[in-house]
């Protein structure tokens, strides 16, 4: 900070850790990221054999421009998982307002057979499924998994980015898609 010295930074008070009880530092955590407005995404990847996998994901943030290069955060108990862990090769479907139908199937794993049953998808580099429709597609390989938590931090390269509809994004907020 330009101009300013250490005497001249007071720092706030430091707010009281939650009641305890039911109240738990994570549930309060979970309560205070539902306030945060993210695009919804479908991340999805392909096994060796070709078939398609996914999953809604609102987790996802740009790392830098040089090189251009993706985050995306995946619970290690997700179907998808272990495919993404050993393929390292990953799509990140940005939805439109208008794809609200394609969430369910990404979300509940009893809808897992209907994950690409509908929608524009087709293949894009290394047979990675996209929907034509996303008003952006980005496709990633994965420089490095960092097991953190429950989740593996998937660190990926940009190597190609597709443009569907106009962006009108579709966002998480308090625990919906809006």
């Amino acid at each position: 900070m330009s101009g300013c010295s250490a005497a001249a930074i007071e720092l706030a008070p430091t707010r009281a850790a939650p009641a305890q009880g039911d109240l738990t530092l994570a549930r309060t955590f979970k309560t205070a990221m539902r306030r945060v407005a993210s695009t919804v995404m479908l991340v999805t990847t392909v096994d060796e054999q070709g078939a398609p996998h996914g999953m809604a994901a609102s987790s996802v943030i740009s790392v830098s421009m040089e090189p251009p290069s993706m985050l995306v955060a995946v619970n290690r108990d997700a179907s998808m998982h272990p495919v993404l862990a050993r393929t390292r090769r990953y799509c990140v479907n940005v939805l439109g307002g208008g794809q609200l139908d394609l969430l369910a199937p990404f979300s509940q794993s009893s809808l897992r057979g209907q994950r690409f049953a509908s929608g524009d998808w087709r293949r894009g580099i290394d047979g990675l499924p996209f929907l034509d429709s996303a008003p952006a597609a980005i496709f990633c390989e994965a420089d490095q998994l960092i097991d953190y938590g429950t989740h593996t931090l998937c660190l990926g390269r940009v190597i190609d980015v597709a443009f569907g509809s106009e962006p009108q994004p579709l966002v998480w907020l308090d625990g919906a898609a809006r």
